[in-house]
């Protein structure tokens, strides 16, 4: 089973719902916003790649033959440094659509095999255990005998909202949406005519045959700050420290952003310990 995540940073092509930034190029290319969203890219999407129990996976890239040439080295250098060569597939596309680029290029090399296609936007993140974990649903559907159909869905619905104020990691809260795009999985041959970016995603329960997993446990983080097209806002329900801190099993790399929770870890082992 091959898997497989799919981002698109900063493509200007058609992609499902557009922010102001990316239907306009000079908005989209500016360079503050490039540098905030190869920061965000770099802090929460890449490291939660590169601390996979499970390393065995590929990372392909959409983005766009505009982009700027110094921000198309410094994307595929980060992306080399932080995942390797081996595992990115770096694309820069004139404008089209991202689901049938990414389609054709997912058909093309990787023929012949099972493929389990994981939407992943650029400034979101997966649990270190999602590949383990994803491998092993995607195992179990591709040979399940009830589903007449060549392909499956698999949604994981439960997970995190992190917010960042100021350029900061600053709070997250819980989050359980079916079918959500965060970490949604497609399960089919590489040659399917399906992508996770041609598929309303709130329809896909009515509409193809899917796998709902819903243990008691994240398996994503879903960033809102003041760059993205999120609705989600700040509420009363947000983690405490203690709460946090048990996310770092699932989020290792949290422990770096949320000093207080990673103290609190600290002080309940000293204790425990006398």
């Amino acid at each position: 089973m091959q898997i497989v995540f799919e981002t698109r940073f900063s493509f200007f092509g058609q992609s499902g719902w557009k922010s102001q930034a990316a239907a306009d190029p000079g908005l989209l290319f500016d360079e503050t916003r490039l540098g905030k969203r190869l920061r965000y890219f770099e802090e929460i999407t890449l490291t939660s790649l590169a601390s996979q129990t499970d390393p065995d996976f590929q990372h392909l890239i959409l983005s766009s033959t505009l982009m700027p040439e110094p921000w198309k080295i410094r994307l595929r250098d980060l992306c080399f440094d932080m995942l390797g060569e081996r595992r990115v597939g770096l694309l820069f596309r004139p404008e089209g659509s991202a689901g049938h680029i990414i389609r054709d290029v997912v058909a093309k090399t990787f023929a012949g095999h099972s493929v389990a296609q994981v939407v992943l936007d650029d400034d979101d993140a997966v649990s270190c255990d999602f590949v383990a974990a994803l491998r092993r649903y995607a195992d179990f559907v591709t040979d399940d005998p009830v589903n007449p159909k060549p392909y499956t869905f698999v949604s994981f619905p439960r997970g995190y909202t992190l917010g960042i104020e100021d350029g900061k990691l600053s709070w997250l809260s819980q989050r359980f949406v079916p079918y959500t795009n965060l970490g949604l999985a497609l399960v089919a041959p590489a040659d399917t005519h399906r992508n996770p970016f041609l598929t309303s995603h709130k329809k896909i329960g009515q509409r193809h045959p899917s796998l709902m997993v819903t243990p008691l446990r994240p398996f994503y983080l879903r960033a809102v700050h003041e760059h993205n097209d999120s609705r989600a806002h700040k509420s009363d329900e947000v983690l405490n420290d203690a709460q946090i801190a048990g996310a770092f099993d699932y989020f290792p790399w949290l422990k770096a952003h949320f000093p207080k929770a990673t103290a609190t870890v600290a002080t309940a082992k000293k204790t425990a310990t006398g």
